[in-house]
């Protein structure tokens, strides 16, 4: 398994996708974290800068998507099966391995964003549970994007899709009556942002660890479901 987990690393960082996204996520948080703690009028607080961690989070779900789907696109599934013939063997190996990464990327992320706030003078208040929840998320976030790679094995679709859903779609379905007392704390990005633990004064949240639990049980039942498809999924098709 562990041998299996380094050739899923491998791939991952072999790819120029992959170097792409990565300094995509940390110049996105380094410039927009430098620009909002040197232009606030106000001292800045941790718990404001963090919720610009939003957006590596993002890329760890693309990451876990392109982990699964880009197999299908290249046509590399089926010698990745001749390797590990047992499909969920090889699904938990690619969600070893985009926890890894995704585990360093939120940590870098969310130790820049408090050096960023401790240079600047500013309050680190929480910071502990703030880096613990940004980092969770972050991993969370990719291994439903192995689940939802799994289910919808089109990359295109599977990107649009999940991107469309937690940046819009879910915001729109809770300013429905009768749902939007249920979806904004209940849903994937409440769910998160419940996490993530950057409003704590939220009444529409969850408190951190019911946030969490929740969260990977999202996280959890697309990986599953995943895994059930693709073991009854004919891959060559």
């Amino acid at each position: 398994m562990i041998r299996l987990v380094d050739a899923e690393i491998f791939k991952l960082r072999s790819t120029r996708t992959f170097y792409g996204l990565m300094a995509g996520a940390l110049a996105f948080v380094l410039i927009i974290g430098l620009l909002a703690a040197l232009l606030d009028d106000q001292t800045p607080k941790l718990e404001d800068l963090m919720m610009i961690a939003f957006f590596p989070q993002l890329i760890a779900l693309v990451l876990g998507i392109l982990a699964v789907t880009s197999e299908f696109r290249h046509g590399t599934i089926t010698p990745s099966l001749l390797v590990s013939p047992w499909r969920a063997r090889l699904m938990l190996s690619k969600l070893g391995a985009t926890l890894i990464v995704s585990f360093a990327l939120g940590l870098v992320v969310s130790l820049l964003l408090t050096a960023i706030v401790a240079l600047a003078g500013g309050e680190t208040d929480r910071m502990s549970a703030l880096i613990a929840g940004s980092t969770l998320v972050t991993m969370l976030y990719a291994a439903l994007g192995i689940g939802i790679g799994a289910l919808i094995r089109n990359q295109v679709g599977a990107l649009i899709g999940a991107l469309v859903y937690l940046l819009l779609l879910e915001g729109l379905i809770g300013l429905i009556p009768g749902v939007r007392r249920v979806l904004p704390e209940y849903g994937i990005t409440g769910a998160a942002a419940a996490l993530n633990g950057t409003d704590p004064s939220n009444t529409d949240l969850l408190d951190q660890l019911p946030g969490g639990l929740l969260l990977a049980g999202y996280a959890a039942l697309f990986l599953l479901l995943g895994i059930l498809v693709m073991q009854r999924r004919d891959v060559t098709a």
